[in-house]
């Protein structure tokens, strides 16, 4: 099993403050553009049914029909019913369903805010709303939040349906355009993008995402799995945390709808983060421009092609 994302040990107090100096800083942030943000809370649902998603293989699920389940993470507790929390960014002077796209953080949740609120200041000045999803706090998660789970799948998979309750809740709050709606995720998160796109568990859903943008993802046990809409990995050359091989064989392999793969040169996991590469938990992580950069630029190309497609 590989390993997906990464984590450093802190009080329960520091981690507090810094999830709200984040979340303060990306609102703070984004109100000097073009732009209003704003505090959601998304009633929680799954699917009516669990389905195994990786064919050939019924052991491998992590269906909950709980929003609180009782894994270490959640320290025991069980909880039929929850809310997300979400924050919101849109366009200033929108109105009405507009295109959007949904974010989702990796295995180290609030810490990576910093990320959300860069590539989501570029996508909502490109006229794209956001929803930067968190599937952690409400659940009670600490500062560990799932990097030493040696079961990140099943997450991933829990995940995939918190997405899900997003979309449903920004379609029927008239809020985004039903035919528009994407999702881009970085390491478990990203893995949680495959898992959102794979057909077996689109087909569980009323409403289901336009495409999907995984960067840096896990596709272990990913190569035969058949997606409903396009997918785009950006992946790293150098990462020693989850791998790029696997993905591009995913990429390479034949299926109804193509994989696009983006290899960049030289990164490692986690370049999307403005800090020098350096070693942590046993592998390099760190900041690479050109990575950086050039996802969200090819994510930006990539929405703004299929909005022109369908006008």
């Amino acid at each position: 099993m590989e390993l997906i994302g990464f984590q450093q040990k802190e009080t329960g107090v520091n981690f507090q403050m810094k999830q709200i100096v984040f979340s303060m800083v990306a609102i703070i942030f984004l109100f000097l553009g073009p732009a209003n943000a704003e505090m959601v809370k998304i009633p929680w649902h799954t699917s009516a049914q669990s389905s195994p998603w990786i064919p050939g293989n019924e052991y491998i699920d992590g269906w909950s029909k709980n929003f609180m389940n009782g894994t270490v993470e959640e320290n025991g507790k069980v909880r039929a019913d929850g809310e997300l929390q979400a924050e919101m960014i849109r366009p200033q002077g929108t109105k009405g369903p507009i295109p959007f796209v949904l974010m989702l953080h990796g295995c180290s949740g609030a810490r990576e805010w910093k990320w959300a609120s860069d590539y989501s200041e570029k996508l909502v000045r490109a006229g794209y709303g956001i929803l930067v999803l968190d599937s952690f706090t409400t659940r009670g998660l600490g500062p560990d939040g799932v990097c030493s789970d040696p079961s990140q799948l099943n997450w991933a998979r829990r995940r995939a349906d918190d997405a899900y309750a997003a979309l449903d809740w920004l379609i029927d709050q008239k809020i985004a355009d039903s035919k528009h709606v994407y999702v881009v995720g970085r390491s478990n998160g990203a893995t949680t993008t495959l898992i959102i796109m794979n057909r077996v568990i689109g087909d569980l859903h009323e409403h289901m995402f336009a495409g999907g943008f995984a960067m840096q993802p896990s596709c272990y046990l990913m190569k035969n799995v058949e997606f409903y809409a396009p997918v785009h990995q950006f992946l790293a050359e150098k990462d020693e945390a989850t791998s790029p091989v696997l993905c591009g064989q995913m990429a390479e392999s034949k299926r109804a709808i193509p994989v696009q793969a983006t290899l960049w040169k030289g990164a490692y996991h986690a370049f999307e983060d403005h800090y020098s590469v350096h070693m942590f938990h046993g592998y390099h992580i760190g900041y690479n421009a050109a990575a950086a950069e050039g996802s969200i630029k090819a994510i930006i190309a990539d929405l703004n092609a299929a909005r022109e497609a369908t006008r």
